[in-house]
């Protein structure tokens, strides 16, 4: 067999090979969303832990169905097909040192794997990860993405997910807490100054008016402290909620003449 027939044989073959990953990709995609669609109705809470196992598993099967197109590639030609048989050949001295090199990311990829079926964070959670706090992404084969507040993604290793604690703000209560302390003098009419401040973070935009709170905090010989909390979606802006959390709050206790001079 001459070099530009095997040549044409390896572009035919490799472009089987391309659209086998395709279509593999599409098959899996489809059949995800038809399972998806079904379960929408009877289990809306679980979407993002479904989204999370089947966005590792697309990732694996890719990956593998890409890695025995480019193998049957690369045996068309005789010197990469002798290569192949050597490296079957001494297969057992082969893990050894794939096991030595590729420690990492094979660790990589396990703890992947665990995450993603076990599922301490899922797509979309916020969560904290040693110092760093965001929204999770992507999970990929080797790292996972996080999203922060200033907009930066955070790669982690999928191996640190395994091996550190996990903060994870999302799972019993979607929402971010969103609080700010206000001082009022002592002998105001209390219940009067919580209702009125409640009222004032209840109707800002964005906010869950209805679970806001204000609490009595700290009493000192002339002052008292209002800890008001309200909260927001997990995407909202916390920084200009809280600051309109403070402006409103102070312009209610001001009006009311509750603010200490």
């Amino acid at each position: 067999m001459d070099l530009s027939h095997r040549t044409v044989q390896a572009l035919t073959t490799g472009a089987v090979g391309l659209a086998l990953v395709l279509a593999v990709r599409w098959t899996l995609g489809h059949a995800f969303a038809r399972y998806e669609r079904r379960l929408a109705t009877r289990d809306p809470g679980g979407a993002s832990r479904r989204r999370t196992t089947y966005g590792f598993l697309q990732r694996m099967i890719v990956a593998v169905a890409a890695a025995i197109a480019i193998w049957n590639v690369l045996t068309l030609y005789d010197a990469t097909a002798q290569i192949g048989k050597a490296l079957l050949a001494s297969s057992a001295v082969l893990a050894v040192f794939a096991g030595l090199a590729f420690n990492t990311p094979l660790s990589n990829l396990g703890s992947g794997m665990l995450v993603a079926f076990t599922q301490p964070l899922r797509l979309g959670d916020r969560v904290t990860v040693v110092d760093q706090t965001g929204f999770v992404e992507e999970i990929n084969l080797i790292y996972t993405t996080l999203v922060t507040d200033e907009a930066r993604r955070v790669f982690i290793p999928n191996s640190q997910l395994t091996s550190t604690t996990i903060v994870n703000r999302t799972i019993r209560d979607p929402r971010r807490a969103i609080g700010a302390q206000f001082p009022v003098t002592l002998g105001t009419p209390i219940d009067e100054a919580r209702d009125a401040l409640r009222e004032a973070i209840a109707a800002i935009p964005g906010t869950n008016g209805a679970d806001a709170r204000v609490l009595v905090g700290q009493i000192g010989e002339r002052l008292v402290w209002l800890d008001a909390t309200t909260f927001a979606p997990l995407d909202a802006d916390v920084a200009a909620l809280a600051s309109e959390v403070r402006q409103m709050g102070l312009t209610v206790l001001r009006e009311r003449g509750f603010l200490p001079a």
